[in-house]
């Protein structure tokens, strides 16, 4: 369903190992629309499997970049050390509004 976000080019899940689901959001991407997929989204979900932070980065993941392999799957290893200071921030953050 993130797929459908319009100017929405990948998404990459991330909270392995963590209390719970944050998303990376590639493309040309409004944030209230974003917001609003992922609000509709979460109604459906239960709460284990809410995606409770997101991070829009613009440029696409490549193959080129290291981030994709050859037959355009996502290298989740390299994802995760290349957006690990966002993957930080993201969690730090909600953590902060749960406090």
């Amino acid at each position: 369903m993130l797929r459908t976000i319009r100017g929405a080019q990948q998404v990459v899940l991330v909270g392995n190992g963590r209390g719970y689901l944050a998303a990376i959001i590639t493309g040309d991407v409004a944030r209230g629309e974003m917001d609003s997929q992922i609000e509709r989204l979460n109604a459906t979900l239960p709460h284990y499997k809410k995606i409770r932070m997101v991070h829009a980065e613009p440029q696409p993941l490549t193959i080129e970049g290291g981030l994709l392999t050859a037959n355009g799957k996502l290298k989740r290893d390299a994802i995760a050390a290349r957006f690990a200071a966002e993957i930080e921030l993201m969690y730090a953050k909600a953590e902060r509004q749960s406090a």
